[in-house]
Parts: structure tokens; sequence; C-alpha cells
């Protein structure tokens, strides 16, 4: 008699987030076990130490090792990402940002309270000690400054009424808080001699170059490779454009349609990097980005000229319909929202998928790529689309995308794989609304992009 065994095995993606997982907490624990080999005489001698000496050690080794995993879920490490998302990557950003102050701020408290016990001074005066005599304190002080700008800053109230830009100069600082707190750390740290300090050694390099060569040296060589540059400017309505860039052998620039790359305009007034999705299916003629004008940046891009050059660095996300596990497609787009998603329609209608878009805009003016949408609606009769103005127009659904919308104008909506992208506020709402009406988060699919 034959025995056959079945079994699910892992997904790659899978394997690799694991991995990624122990790499991480493996280097949380080898911290941790090098702080109580080096801290012991701390712990256990109370006249050469005591446990908040040991614990504010602690808080800044563990500080410095929660701020190099900052770098690399801002350093556009694509392996990483595509594993992840861009989402997940952000809030787990947002939330490490918060507790690398708390471990920063408890590790001189701890230490000014411990040393000021063993030395019977004041509180104040043992922290003026360290400003003025220990090794390099005064720069990692400053470093620490640094970061409590960067966090505060990041507050969603405060970071909400920042320009793009001036977010985007201020987390550049990050790079010198660190430099700051490892020439600190290298000086005074318990893990400053012998194995562990070249273990702090390897892995804080190893950091630095993982993001030397993805946010620097793959940039400058896709640049060099494909001489992506401007070859128009095309407007699409009152205040969106589309950025059309040439270059070389464009076929080999690989990407999918859902994706989104960081672009550098080498332009006076606009050398910084900003992330546009790709707005058109992959084709060996041109890239196109299209971008609503929202503030100083954007702007701009309608005074472009034909020739500029540009870096562009990516592909990045994985909002792509290879994340499918359904062969028919359900979009919801909201505004500007709609050029991820147009994008990939373009793509599903190359292979005659069946495609159902909800697309709600403010005006019938408003509306982006209708002319393309309903060409390729000639060429595939699997696609259907639907637009919802929330001005009443003849000819048109009007309000908004909600439950009674969804099952009036898709009624096999629960066959579908569903990809939302808009405005935050929409894509929570009808996040929720999804799954009221029975559909399988696994099933759902989205992106913010917000910062």
């Amino acid at each position: 008699m034959k025995i056959e065994f079945y079994f699910n095995a892992p997904k790659p993606r899978t394997i690799r987030r694991f991995f990624l997982l122990v790499l991480f907490f493996g280097n949380v624990f080898g911290i941790v076990f090098l702080w109580l080999i080096n801290s012991k005489y701390y712990i256990q001698n109370p006249d050469g130490g005591n446990i908040f000496v040991a614990l504010g050690r602690l808080t800044g080794l563990l500080g410095e090792f929660f701020l190099l995993m900052q770098l690399v879920l801002i350093g556009r490490i694509r392996s990483i990402e595509h594993l992840f998302g861009f989402d997940k990557l952000n809030r787990l950003h947002r939330w490490i940002g918060y507790s690398i102050l708390i471990l920063l701020l408890g590790h001189p408290l701890l230490l000014v309270i411990g040393n000021a016990w063993l030395n019977g001074v004041p509180f104040i005066s043992q922290f003026a000690d360290f400003l003025a005599n220990k090794e390099n304190v005064l720069l990692a002080f400053f470093g620490l400054l640094i970061f409590m700008l960067i966090v505060f800053l990041s507050i969603p109230i405060v970071r909400h009424k920042l320009r793009y830009e001036a977010w985007y100069f201020i987390h550049l600082l990050t790079y010198v808080g660190i430099g700051l707190a490892l020439s600190h750390q290298l000086g005074t740290g318990d893990l400053r001699e012998g194995a562990a300090l070249y273990y702090w050694y390897i892995l804080n390099f190893s950091v630095f170059g993982f993001i030397l060569l993805y946010r620097f040296v793959r940039p400058i060589y896709l640049t060099l490779r494909f001489q992506f540059r401007v070859e128009k400017v095309v407007q699409e309505n009152a205040d969106t454009w589309s950025l059309y860039v040439a270059g070389r052998r464009l076929d080999k620039f690989h990407f999918q349609s859902g994706q989104y790359a960081n672009i550098t305009i080498l332009k006076q007034g606009m050398w910084y990097t900003h992330p546009f999705s790709f707005s058109a299916a992959q084709n060996e003629h041109f890239i196109r980005f299209s971008i609503k004008s929202l503030g100083d940046y954007t702007s701009k891009i309608s005074s472009l000229t034909p020739g500029t050059r540009i870096i562009i660095d990516g592909p990045l996300g994985f909002f792509i319909d290879d994340m499918a596990e359904r062969d028919k497609f359900l979009f919801i787009a909201g505004g500007i929202g709609i050029t991820p998603i147009r994008a990939m329609i373009e793509s599903l209608a190359l292979k005659k998928k069946n495609v159902s878009l909800l697309y709600a805009c403010k005006t019938e003016p408003d509306i982006i790529f209708r002319k393309e949408l309903e060409d390729l609606k000639k060429n595939n009769p699997g696609i259907s689309l639907n637009y919802i103005l929330s001005n009443s127009t003849p000819g048109f659904e009007s309000g908004f995308i909600d439950k009674a919308k969804i099952v009036k104008l898709v009624p096999d909506f629960f066959d579908r794989e569903v990809y939302l992208c808009g405005p935050p506020p929409m894509m929570k709402a009808l996040n929720a609304t999804m799954q009221q009406l029975g559909i399988k988060s696994k099933y759902i699919h989205f992106e913010k992009f917000s910062f």
C-alpha cells in the first residue's frame, strides 16, 4: 500500500520574512547577552555600580540598535519593502521612532540617577559633570536633541502641518544623530573591546553599507544605465499633469503595474526625492508618472522642459496583481489614487481579466484618464467602469462609495480581489466597509503612501 503525504510548503516570501525576524531578534538577544557579560560588575557590586547604571547602559545599546533598524526601514531596500509593503514599514518606522526616544531618554536619565547615587551628588551636578568631562557625551547629547526633534515632528498632528520637503530634509538629520551616538558608544559603551567591539563594528557598517548601496549607489547606477530624462509633460485636468520619461533601453527597466518609484528631478529647487506611482504599464517607449499639484514641488511639474535629467529609484511596493489569489478584480479609486490602478487595469486588460472599477471624484472634469479607461474597455469587454461624483451630475452615480453603491454596481463583489487607492480616510473607511460585507482581509489590498 502506497501512503502519500501532502503538505503546503511555505511560500518563499514567508521564509524570507521569518529569516528577517530571526535576524532581528537574534541581534536583540545578542546585544542583551553581551550587555549581561559586561555589566555584571554594575549589577553585582553595589560599591562600583547599581541597577540604574546597568540599565542605563542597556537602554543606550538598544537605542543605537533601533536607530540602525530605522535606517533599514527608510533605506529603500527593495527586498525588505517587497516583503512587507510600504504601509507596514511606515507604521513600524513610526512606532520604532517612539521607542527610540524612550530608550535614548532613559539612557542618560538612568546613568545620571545611578552615578549621582554612587557619588552622593545632586542629579543636576552629575548631569553637568557628564557633559563637561565624559568623553563624547556632549556630542551624544546633541544627537539626542536631534532625535527628539525628529520624533516630535513625526507626531501625526504635527507632521500633517509640515510640507513634505521640510519633513524630508529634517529626517536626513538622522544620519548625523547616529554618527554622534556611535562615536560616544565606541568610546564608553559595553561593546568597546574584544569580540563585542568587532560585532558592533560589523553591525553598524553592514547597515550603513546596505544604505549606501540601496539609497545612493543603485539609483546612480540606474540613472547612468537608462539615462532618464523628461520627454514631455501633458496636462490631464486642471491640477494634474503626466510626466513622460524617456531613456535608453527602457524595455530593460522592469516594474509591475501598481508599483511606485522615488524620483529626483535634477532641476534647481527640485533636488529632493518624492514617491510617485507609475500611471502606465511597462513599455519600451516611455515611463509615466501622473502628479497632482498639491504643493511647492508638485506645482513645478508643469514647468519642466524636455531633456531635464531625472533619477528614478525603483520599482518599490507590492500593490500589484501578483498578490491576488482570485481571477476577478474590483478596483476602488479616489481622486489621484487612480494612477497605480490605471496602470494595473492596462496590464490586466492585456490578460483579458475581468475588472470592475469604482472611481470617486468631485466633478466630471476631475475624472483623470477617462478616455484611456474607455479605450481599454473597448478592447476588453470584461472591464466595467463606474464614476461616482460627490457633486450631483446627470448621467453619473452621485454621492460616495458605500455598501449600497458596491452591492448595486458590482453585485459579484464577493468573488473579487479588492484593490483600494485614494485619500487615507477614504481607504480606511472602505477597508472597514469591505470587511463588513464579508470580504476577508487577505483579499483586500491597499497602500496609502502617506509620510
